[in-house]
């Protein structure tokens, strides 16, 4: 082979390599690419995944706060909560409702189940009756708005109650389906009849004991995202109104001028109850002037759980850490709840007037003058005996044991101030549900 030949063979072979090495240089590239593009796009995924959920769990927890809020704000007294927000009329509206917000700028467009129908109030300081919307919450570093409104039928239409499948107790005798304008009764939430022994739902076409069940909506809002979380709520119904006294073991009358009527002076219980409800197995020893309807003692349903009823009830009660003398509990316009357990076993009561709920886990003595306006209840014995002048009770007592040993002693059916306190004390949760 000639020199110039071999020159030209290895100069080929050299190029062929160089050819290689760049289309290999130029896959490597190519792969290193694609691989970076995956790892920036899976990177990417990654962090807007995190935002979202960042978000997701922020307005939730905007969205729980506005939940929490509303139930501070639904109980009490506009006298007594400076952020009362509840329904004030007498009757209840079926048509309330009402609004907060944490943050400005919000159109009725952003509620989708907005109606112009209902009263939306915005309450304010000295306002509570406003409609323009504003800012009216508590706090303003969270972004939400809530509303509240009265539970009606037409509400519990909108969840599936129909006659085959209720969700109440219907007491209306109303059947027919309702509309947004025309929303039937109130659904309420304790005892539908004299003999019931269960809280429930139901409603009713007269005045009840009993006040509405309240529909929470709260959507929180944080960067664009929503969330949607809703609940129902009610305030604690106490024990079933059976009579002006119900014992569970005994009750004793041996003092003169006993008056024990079961008329209601409010007039909620429109054909008045028995005057004294005895527990299956309880005693009755004495006589005194009863009045009711029936006149006579009867027998209750069952034997009710007092330590239960006490401690369904006296939940934000105010504690009594002494015995009562020369006071006066609560007002007419502002009852009140107070809870006793008393360490040496009795509670020892005299000169005392109260208006609201009285809970004794214990035995309580009373001397007179006492006057209560409301519900006492007691999961011992109480004891009327000694001091001057009368021992006056409107409303109702509860309790295992009854001596009446003092004369001049009246008890009288009354719901209106029971119904009252009931209205003022914490709501609790029903059912909750995250929509959004």
């Amino acid at each position: 082979m000639e020199p110039d030949e071999r020159w030209v063979r290895q100069t080929t072979l050299l190029g062929n390599t160089k050819g290689s090495a760049l289309i290999a240089a130029l896959l490597l590239v190519a792969v290193s690419s694609i691989m970076g593009a995956t790892i920036l796009f899976a990177t990417s995924t990654d962090l807007q995944i995190s935002g979202n959920y960042r978000r997701a769990i922020q307005t939730f927890y905007a969205a729980e706060a506005g939940l929490v809020e509303m139930q501070r704000r639904l109980s009490g007294f506009s006298t007594t909560n400076p952020e009362f927000l509840g329904d004030m009329a007498s009757p209840y509206e079926p048509n309330w409702s009402t609004y907060v917000f944490s943050q400005s700028g919000w159109k009725s467009t952003e509620d989708q189940t907005y109606n112009i129908s209902l009263t939306n109030y915005v309450p304010l300081s000295g306002n509570p009756t406003n409609t323009l919307p504003q800012p009216n919450s508590v706090q303003s570093d969270m972004a939400y708005w809530t509303k509240v409104h009265h539970k009606t039928e037409y509400d519990a239409e909108q969840a599936g109650h129909r006659v085959a499948t209720p969700h109440y107790v219907d007491g209306d005798g109303v059947t027919s389906l309702h509309s947004p304008s025309n929303r039937g009764e109130l659904i309420r939430f304790g005892y539908p009849s004299v003999t019931s022994v269960v809280p429930k739902q139901f409603t009713t076409s007269f005045q009840a004991l009993y006040p509405p069940i309240e529909m929470i909506t709260s959507h929180g809002q944080v960067e664009g995202a929503d969330s949607i979380l809703q609940a129902d709520v009610f305030h604690p119904s106490g024990p079933p109104v059976w009579a002006p006294i119900y014992v569970g073991s005994q009750i004793l009358l041996s003092g003169s001028m006993i008056v024990v009527q079961g008329t209601d002076a409010c007039g909620v219980v429109a054909a008045g109850l028995p005057p004294i409800s005895l527990a299956p197995a309880a005693a009755l020893v004495g006589t005194a002037d009863l009045t009711g309807n029936p006149a006579t003692p009867q027998v209750s349903p069952i034997h009710l759980d007092l330590d239960e009823q006490i401690d369904d009830l006296k939940k934000s009660a105010t504690p009594v850490l002494a015995n009562l003398m020369s006071v006066t509990l609560g007002s007419p316009i502002t009852p009140s709840v107070h809870y006793a357990e008393p360490t040496s076993g009795t509670l020892n009561i005299s000169q005392v007037i109260g208006y609201g709920i009285l809970l004794v886990k214990g035995n309580v003595q009373i001397a007179a003058p006492f006057q209560w306006q409301g519900l006492v209840l007691v999961s011992g014995q109480v004891t009327f005996a000694g001091g001057l002048g009368s021992s006056t009770l409107n409303g109702a007592l509860y309790a295992d044991r009854v001596q009446v040993l003092h004369d001049d002693v009246s008890i009288t059916l009354d719901t209106c101030p029971i119904a009252a306190t009931l209205s003022t004390l914490p709501v609790q949760v029903m059912n909750w549900r995250q929509v959004l």
